[in-house]
């Protein structure tokens, strides 16, 4: 938000129209309170020594699926292009890195999830997400 208030100038991080703001906010923090959180590697190293190494992916993706279904429910009739129209806010700020974590790192099966694989797709066509992968970054590990 203060990114937002900052640069008003700048293309805006939320619509103008009040709903599809809300669902901005609904999504990201989907994203960011109820899956993130849930699947990070502090956790999932927790989970491995307290209930074993094995039950790590399990938890990860029960986390992720539980979220999912969520996203998919609330997106179904807002998507246009991308998660709230044809223009790239917030919820696919939140969405482009949590798709693609699920689907490469905790191997969630993309047909599960017709609205997100189809906005993961488009989002491998932004030349920015692209950039921003964890692989394009200079201190990843090749």
């Amino acid at each position: 938000m203060y990114l937002e208030d900052k640069y008003p100038h700048r293309h805006p991080l939320l619509p103008n129209d009040i709903l599809k703001r809300a669902i901005n906010f609904q999504a990201a923090n989907i994203v960011s309170s109820s899956i993130q959180p849930l699947q990070n590697s502090s956790v999932l190293n927790y989970i491995g020594e307290k209930v074993g190494y094995d039950e790590k992916l399990p938890w990860a993706q029960t986390v992720i699926r539980k979220g999912f279904t969520a996203l998919e429910k609330l997106l179904k009739d807002h998507t246009g292009r991308y998660a709230t129209g044809d223009e790239v806010f917030l919820a696919d700020v939140f969405l482009a890195p949590q798709l693609y974590s699920a689907f490469t790192r905790f191997n969630i099966h993309m047909d599960e999830f017709p609205i997100l694989s189809r906005l993961y797709a488009t989002y491998n066509d932004i030349p920015a997400f692209r950039e921003a992968l964890p692989e394009n970054q200079p201190d990843a590990v090749h």
